[in-house]
């Protein structure tokens, strides 16, 4: 007899809140949530961070088409028009590829990035930052593009 590794159950238009100290660290939302047996739950339908810093305010977003959660290794997996912003220092951060370790509360990816700076295009092979996107490290930077402002 074959064992069913099919969806457990969906939800659709959910929102998770991830908290410490009933302060608000983290929102995700999702317009459909598939739950597999072994714990894995995907977002076929794209996944929305939102991260919040110790006062409650927003600081960081992260938008991607689709979203995958590795239940086993808890990395999230953001694929497809991958998107993070820093609304504080308006910087984005596009990518097709990125991961999401809430545990040791970073973000990261091996594939090819581009930060747009309110100064500079910088694009790189890699990257890693603390989730709320405060700083980053490029792994293999390339040669970056300086924006001029005719304002």
């Amino acid at each position: 007899m074959e064992e069913y590794t099919g969806p457990m159950y969906e939800s659709e238009n959910v929102r998770i809140l991830l908290s410490d100290s009933t302060v608000v660290k983290v929102e995700m939302k999702g317009k459909r949530q598939v739950q597999y047996q072994n714990g894995d739950i995907e977002f076929p339908e794209g996944l929305h961070l939102i991260f919040y810093d110790k006062e409650g305010n927003k600081i960081t977003e992260l938008t991607s088409h689709k979203g995958f959660k590795a239940a086993k290794e808890n990395i999230y997996r953001a694929e497809g028009d991958v998107l993070v912003k820093n609304l504080n220092k308006k910087e984005t951060l596009s990518t097709e590829l990125l991961y999401w370790n809430p545990k040791e509360e970073i973000i990261y990816t091996n594939q090819f990035i581009t930060i747009e700076t309110e100064t500079e295009l910088l694009p790189a092979e890699g990257f890693s930052a603390p989730q709320d996107f405060s700083t980053y490290e490029l792994i293999n930077p390339r040669e970056g593009i300086l924006k001029i402002n005719n304002k």
